[in-house]
């Protein structure tokens, strides 16, 4: 009995390494970790400031924080997007800025982080299926980036 739990165990730990091979993990938990101080400092806004003039401001940083999550979470279970969604972390700071003010910095710089390492991994294995085929052209003679995305890099 204990050998079929250690092969249960091995064959465990072998599917995550598997699983955490084909992503881009550390990037996609500092994106969402980076969400965690915006929802709390909108929150911390708006448990103090609901009253005296309206939630505009705290409703703006709570779509802001959770777009900064879903961000995350989607670089962990759609690998093949994680260069769009490192954009779209990145372009979501400047507002993160504006209505949490950062998530007091801590954060702003928890997702400039995830989403940078996000822009950065490459994957063989998610490239083979990547949305990347469907952008590029087939013309392999040119010398000059054919598709949308291979522009952006």
């Amino acid at each position: 009995m204990s050998n079929s739990n250690h092969n249960s165990k091995e064959s465990r730990r072998q599917r995550f390494t598997d699983w955490r091979q084909r992503r881009p993990v550390f990037g996609g938990l500092l994106v969402i970790l980076g969400s965690v101080p915006m929802y709390y400092v909108s929150i911390l806004i708006a448990k103090d400031v609901i009253f005296l003039r309206g939630g505009s401001f705290i409703i703006a940083g709570l779509v802001v924080a959770s777009g900064i999550f879903l961000a995350g979470v989607f670089t962990l279970t759609r690998p093949e997007y994680t260069t769009i969604l490192g954009y779209v972390g990145l372009v979501l700071i400047v507002p993160s800025l504006v209505f949490t003010l950062g998530g007091l910095v801590i954060g702003a710089l928890f997702v400039l982080l995830g989403s940078n390492l996000c822009l950065a991994w490459e994957s063989e294995v998610v490239e083979q299926h990547s949305p990347r085929e469907l952008l590029t052209n087939d013309d392999e003679s040119s010398d000059e980036p054919s598709g949308l995305l291979d522009r952006w890099r």
